[in-house]
C-alpha cells in the first residue's frame, strides 16, 4: 500500500520548464492540490555564491548536518536538486528516496550543463 514514488533525471530544458509549471501562480491556480517546487542546490555555500538558480536553498552535500537537514524536510513537496556536474545531487536524491520523499527531480549534468545551454543563474 505505499504510495508512487516520482525519481526522474532532468535535461536544463526539462528542469526550466518544471520549474516554470510549478511556480506560475496562474497554472497553479487551475489545480485542486497546488504542489510547490522546493529547488536545493546541494554544492558548498562557496560554489553557491558563485552562480545559483533562482529560488535555490543551499544545503551543503559535504556539510555533516546535511543529513539531518534533509530529514527535517516535508516529503509532500516535489524537489528538484542540482550541484556542479550532477554527481552530489544525484547522491542526495538517492538518500531522499530511501528516506520517502515523494517527488524528486536531479538536473542532469547539473549547474554547468544549464549555464552551458544559456540558462540564467543568479549571484551573490
Amino acid at each position: 500500500m505505499s504510495e508512487k514514488q516520482i525519481v526522474e533525471e532532468l535535461s536544463p530544458l526539462e528542469c526550466r520548464d518544471l520549474v516554470e509549471r510549478l511556480s506560475d501562480p496562474s497554472l497553479r491556480d487551475n489545480f485542486v492540490d497546488a504542489k510547490c517546487l522546493m529547488i536545493l542546490d546541494v554544492r558548498t555555500p562557496q560554489e553557491y555564491v558563485l552562480g545559483h538558480l533562482d529560488g535555490s536553498i543551499n544545503l551543503d552535500f559535504k556539510s555533516p548536518s546535511f543529513s539531518d537537514l534533509i530529514a527535517r524536510l516535508d516529503r509532500d513537496k516535489a524537489y528538484l536538486l542540482y550541484c556542479r556536474t550532477g554527481r552530489r545531487s544525484a547522491r542526495a536524491v538517492m538518500l531522499m528516496s530511501s528516506l520517502g520523499f515523494k517527488e524528486l527531480y536531479n538536473l542532469t549534468n547539473g549547474i554547468e550543463q544549464w549555464q552551458r545551454e544559456g540558462y540564467e543563474v543568479i549571484s551573490g
